[in-house]
């Protein structure tokens, strides 16, 4: 555990570091919810809950306007993360922005968390994962047709929202501090 926190001090700073530079980006934030779903094998390989986080990580700024547009105009849209190469989908499903594939998939369940114009928070029903080259392939060849489920409400927000926040608050700095008082 500890070095899991060590780690995610260290992406937090970078990430403090990068928006100072004027890198800006956007953080697909999964609920409390969807995080105590993780199971011990998902997140017990070395560097697993860093690759988490950086899956849901995009380079680029977007709000819940930009990325319904998109994938209004052009159904599906591939996004970078800073998990290269991998990318996240995004694409319409019942007026919401779906990420992900088949099973493994988030919808916007919190939009517009928060919006600065260099660090973006959208909030997501859950944790995504990266497909493998053949599901990628299979996914090509059919779309899977999935209703929201989850409605708005009072939502709490998972790691994700916290390492930003705490990028944006300190700045980098106090990590710890902040880890302590979330009880990670």
């Amino acid at each position: 555990m500890a070095d899991i926190l060590v780690n995610l001090t260290s992406l937090a700073t970078e990430m403090g570091r990068l928006v100072s530079e004027g890198y800006v980006l956007t953080v697909l934030a999964p609920n409390d919810e969807a995080m105590a779903k993780l199971t011990t094998d998902q997140l017990s390989e070395p560097g697993a809950p860093e690759q988490i986080v950086y899956y849901h990580i995009i380079p680029e700024y977007q709000t819940e306007e930009s990325m319904y547009n998109s994938v209004r105009r052009f159904g599906k849209v591939r996004y970078d993360t800073l998990r290269l190469p991998h990318k996240v989908v995004a694409q319409e499903a019942d007026g919401s922005v779906k990420f992900g594939q088949s099973d493994v998939s988030a919808y916007l369940f919190d939009p517009d968390i928060y919006t600065d114009g260099r660090i973006s928070v959208q909030g997501i029903d859950g944790v995504l994962f990266p497909f493998e080259e053949e599901e990628v392939k299979a996914e090509k060849k059919t779309a899977a047709v999935v209703k929201v489920a989850a409605s708005p409400g009072e939502v709490r927000l998972g790691l994700m929202f916290k390492v930003v926040e705490w990028v944006e608050f300190t700045n980098g700095l106090g990590l710890l501090r902040a880890l302590e008082k979330w009880a990670i």
